[in-house]
């Protein structure tokens, strides 16, 4: 499998240097992942970016894992240098989501820490979603990973991974998206991923996204799609 499609729209589209999700991929290994930064916490652009290709390396979620991420984030500020009002928003944390897919010949793993979505995708139904099925489920807020390493306790309490097969499916989809287009599509999934499997480019995307926001549909918040097929 490969990537079809690689899309990101930030909130002002016009501002791409303040979307705050992320994405990485690693062909060869079938390690593909999509993380949504909280625009409340401080640096939540480089959390994501840390989550995203630290997944890319090594696709197994544990307390050590974290602890390296955790590390590397740190270590790109100096604290000491900072002004008392951005040291405080540094020692509130930085949280993000994580959605993380590892390709094998049979079929997939997914992580999903937070409430990106990943869609499983025959051609004509959607097979599986994860971690949500309903759009109810995106109105609560979600355990996000944290720079704040107690604050993940609760996330390794919970299943936040699944294996999909691929069996009986001739041509399967996958598709990685942030929380807007999410809830976005699971308000009407039958119609809307008929739009999604539409989608040819980047400009298609942009005015699909734009349309949606304008109409009331979407939220207005960075929205990445990640499709692999």
């Amino acid at each position: 499998m490969r990537v079809l499609h690689r899309w990101s729209v930030g909130k002002q589209a016009a501002e791409p240097q303040f979307n705050e999700d992320a994405t990485a991929c690693a062909h060869v290994k079938g390690i593909y992942a999509v993380s949504d930064g909280a625009s409340e916490s401080f640096a939540s652009r480089r959390w994501a970016r840390i989550l995203v290709h630290g997944f890319r390396r090594c696709p197994v979620i544990d307390d050590q894992w974290l602890t390296h991420a955790i590390t590397a984030y740190n270590k790109a500020f100096d604290r000491a240098a900072m002004t008392w009002s951005a040291q405080a928003s540094f020692d509130r944390g930085s949280f993000a989501t994580l959605l993380g897919l590892h390709i094998d010949s049979d079929g997939v793993s997914v992580v999903g820490i937070g409430d990106s979505l990943a869609v499983l995708d025959d051609g004509a139904t959607i097979r599986e979603t994860f971690p949500y099925s309903d759009p109810e489920q995106f109105r609560a807020n979600p355990h996000l990973l944290s720079t704040i390493h107690d604050r993940n306790q609760a996330i390794f309490g919970t299943n936040f991974s699944t294996y999909w097969s691929f069996g009986g499916i001739s041509s399967p989809k996958l598709f990685c998206m942030t929380d807007a287009i999410g809830a976005w599509l699971l308000s009407a999934r039958d119609g809307r991923m008929e739009r999604l499997r539409a989608l040819q480019s980047e400009a298609e995307f942009i005015e699909l996204v734009e349309m949606a926001r304008t109409d009331g549909a979407m939220r207005r918040d960075d929205t990445t799609l990640l499709v692999i097929g």
